[in-house]
């Protein structure tokens, strides 16, 4: 792995780069995140709210994967929700990669930025049919209730984001860390799915008898619930 965090292509195993924009925005009470809608008759990931994002594309240029990576999280998040951000107020937040033996995998670079409270937000009504800005942990307890539909990573982002009540205050301690990598690993629990990430007592060896700490999502019927690294 490189310093900047990106991976080889031995380690990405073909997965296909791509990007996505945690924005945040100040409120009365605590930073909101914004979460899109896909259209419900979208090929993949339908009636999913997700961050703004996409993977990368031949017109996304750089010197370096992570140049490329963060010219194609700006130009997505400009196509998906009219938002105009420089490159440079883009914080690296995390990366991860789809688990081995799935259909679709990407590499995906996760980012974080701040708007102003008035941010105003335009989507094409096509891809994307709505968007709303959510407390992190308002989206958390609605995911739970099944009231909102989100994957895995959107799920262990918005838990780092309840960290503070202060967005540009999140931003700093978030810029301080080494963004967290997860390439999780999928084991069957019956009718549930788990995804092992690294720090799980039983990552490497998918036994989830093993004892230890726990570092893994426990999903059934589309619900997730997050269990963090001890």
């Amino acid at each position: 792995m490189a310093i900047d965090g990106s991976l080889s292509l031995v380690e990405r195993d073909g997965a296909v780069l791509a990007s996505t924009v945690l924005l945040l925005r100040p409120s009365a009470s605590g930073p909101e995140v914004l979460l899109l809608k896909r259209n419900s008759d979208a090929r993949n990931m339908a009636d999913v709210w997700m961050f703004p994002g996409g993977k990368v594309d031949e017109d996304d240029h750089g010197t370096s994967e992570f140049e490329r990576v963060k010219a194609a999280a700006v130009r997505e998040l400009e196509e998906e929700a009219d938002v105009l951000l420089a490159v440079a107020a883009l914080t690296h937040f995390s990366h991860w990669l789809t688990p081995a033996g799935m259909k679709r995998r990407f590499a995906t670079w996760f980012f974080i930025a701040e708007v102003g409270s008035n941010e105003p937000v335009t989507v094409d009504g096509s891809e994307i049919v709505a968007h709303e800005w959510w407390r992190p942990g308002d989206a958390i307890r609605a995911h739970h209730e099944g009231q909102l539909l989100i994957t895995p990573p959107t799920l262990v982002s918005l838990h780092d984001l309840q960290a503070e009540d202060d967005p540009s205050t999140l931003l700093t301690q978030l810029g301080e860390r080494a963004p967290p990598h997860f390439f999780p690993r999928v084991v069957r629990d019956g009718d549930q799915m788990v995804f092992l990430y690294e720090g799980d007592a039983a990552y490497e060896s998918g036994d989830l008898s093993q004892q230890g700490a726990q570092h893994r999502m426990l999903g059934a019927r589309g619900i997730f619930r997050y269990v963090g690294a001890d």
